[in-house]
């Protein structure tokens, strides 16, 4: 099969290994940037055009469906691999069916397209038959949810069996791919490593973006740009345990006093806990937690500990309950920042979401030992420490809360409400003439305030 467009080496290596019949599985990428879904979308366009010329198949009102290409998750496939199909395949050549997912190629050959998240991308793999599969970002996904797929590769057309294959692109991570490709000694199965440094096309800046991004983290370094798989073990912890232990003596300076804050965290379920830590600089001075409570009472409780502690600024996290508790402590008169961890990150080409940002910036401080924290708890160790991330669609992304929960059998209260406090922080300002006097607020307060 010759191809019409220019590649790179790396490209060319997994095109050529894609036509010869000896291969029936390909890895290919290893690193950011490496022209992986590119080459992915290529071939499988490619490879439906060789089949219809190979095998002479006609116009048809049910198109031969010739294999599955998708991601972990559906929403990821439509946003950036299907995306990057529709810029470079040729308008004319197919069209998309939403529902059913399909990819229509001449009329003839039709690819299924989804995630592995979705019942009903997933249940068309126990009677398929399909010639190819294509997992873009392979390392998100769970090998047991593959075996299903990996076993459909059977179709026949016209008594005639195909080119069997199965595509796979990824970057680096401790997982099944590197135990079957990296490691593995399958001569059927291939592993062809491709680094941004070998991609002319990507954006000239792209390798410095990458290199600020992960400063703090060498072994995403050798991972992303030199495609190393052997530094990753622990990599997606957000923050070290060991920049947890040396944030113990760590020594901070400040002209006049630290900014004082506090750090809100609000029960949103029942076995849930609201924790809230006063914060003098980075460090922790003293804590309120208790369970759930009704807004009414929660913002009492705050309000009364925050005239005794006199913060310059309480941030609190306002999805659920704690968008009432906000809203009644700014009526009594306190300095609030809201903080929805599922807005917008102020660097969005970086990072998921705001709790990413956070989240992120956090673990970059402790790394450079920007943060001193002598609080002893173990709890809030364990928490802190137990947080893990991943890269999806080209940005850092923090797992989701209930994951954490489901690890360390509780919710992760206690490192979510430190983090909005150094976030609070970075936010606060002094106002040395802030009168927290009691006399100011007895106007403002209700005399009941749920306590």
């Amino acid at each position: 099969m010759e191809k019409q467009v220019k590649l790179t080496e790396k490209q060319t290596q997994c095109w050529d290994a894609f036509w010869n019949p000896a291969i029936t599985s390909i890895l290919y990428g290893g690193a950011l940037g490496g022209g992986k879904t590119f080459i992915g979308c290529l071939l499988l366009f490619y490879y439906a055009n060789w089949a219809i010329e190979e095998y002479k198949i006609s116009l048809t009102k049910y198109p031969i469906p010739l294999g599955f290409m998708g991601r972990n998750r559906a929403v990821d496939f439509t946003k950036t691999t299907l995306e990057l199909w529709k810029r470079i395949i040729p308008q004319d050549q197919y069209y998309i069916r939403d529902q059913p997912k399909e990819i229509i190629i001449q009329d003839k050959i039709k690819y299924h397209f989804g995630g592995l998240d979705r019942e009903e991308d997933v249940s068309k793999f126990s009677s398929a038959e399909y010639a190819i599969i294509f997992i873009d970002q392979a390392e998100e996904c769970d090998r047991d949810k593959l075996a299903m797929l990996r076993s459909r590769k059977r179709l026949v057309i016209n008594s005639k069996e195909l080119l069997y294959k199965e595509l796979f692109t990824a970057n680096p991570r401790n997982c099944w791919l590197k135990d079957e490709f990296v490691l593995g000694n399958d001569p059927k199965k291939v592993y062809i490593p491709a680094l941004p440094k070998e991609n002319p096309y990507l954006p000239k800046n792209y390798l410095d973006s990458v290199q600020e991004a992960f400063k703090h983290r060498p072994e995403q370094l050798l991972a992303f740009l030199e495609g190393s798989w052997d530094s990753l073990e622990g990599a997606d912890i957000v923050i070290k345990d060991i920049w947890l232990r040396d944030a113990s003596n760590v020594v901070k300076t400040y002209v006049g006093r630290p900014k004082r804050v506090f750090g809100v965290d609000v029960a949103r379920f029942g076995d849930d806990t609201t924790v809230c830590y006063c914060l003098d600089g980075t460090d922790i001075e003293s804590e309120l937690i208790f369970g759930q409570k009704d807004t009414m009472y929660t913002a009492g409780k705050i309000h009364i500990w925050a005239m005794e502690k006199k913060p310059d600024l309480i941030g609190i996290d306002v999805i659920g309950l704690g968008a009432g508790v906000a809203d009644r402590l700014r009526e009594m008169g306190d300095k609030i920042l809201e903080v929805n961890s599922a807005e917008k990150a102020g660097e969005e080409e970086k990072y998921y979401n705001l709790r990413a940002e956070m989240w992120w910036n956090m673990g970059r401080r402790f790394s450079e030992k920007d943060i001193k924290l002598t609080w002893k708890d173990a709890e809030l160790h364990r928490e802190l420490s137990a947080v893990s991330y991943l890269i999806r669609n080209g940005k850092i992304l923090i797992e989701p809360k209930d994951k954490i929960k489901e690890r360390l059998g509780r919710s992760p209260d206690k490192a979510d409400a430190y983090i909005i406090g150094l976030h609070a922080l970075d936010n606060a300002v002094i106002e040395e003439n802030f009168d927290w006097e009691e006399e100011d607020f007895r106007g403002k307060c209700s005399p009941y305030v749920g306590l």
